[in-house]
């Protein structure tokens, strides 16, 4: 089994959480339409899409002395990842919580399942 993961390095807007944020991102990109993107990668084992991660993802001329957070995308299929609707969606002045500052190349995690 495969896992794509994107880094996003966001901009916190006011007084918003991590969770707060990781909330709205959620519901941008849970569905494309009718089409769940949002699964489970196996029904045993709870897969968490959102969580955060290491600044030192990004250059650290985007990261000393701001206030901004790192978060990692994880989902079971690269299609979605890479597609530029799905990057539209994070991107925008339009987020309530935060601004998109850059993302990462998508990269593959290979995980053995028994």
């Amino acid at each position: 089994m495969k896992i794509y993961e994107l880094g996003i390095l966001i901009e916190p807007k006011a007084v918003f959480t991590d969770t707060d944020i990781m909330n709205e991102i959620l519901q941008q990109i849970e569905k494309d339409g009718q089409e769940l993107i949002i699964c489970q990668v196996n029904p045993t084992v709870p897969h968490q899409v959102i969580s955060t991660s290491n600044l030192s993802l990004f250059p650290a001329c985007l990261t000393t002395g701001t206030n901004r957070l790192a978060f990692a995308v994880s989902l079971p299929s690269r299609k979605d990842l890479g597609r530029r609707w799905f990057l539209k969606r994070l991107e925008g002045d339009n987020k309530s919580s935060y601004r998109l500052i850059a993302t990462t190349d998508v990269s593959v995690i290979h995980i053995e399942v028994s």
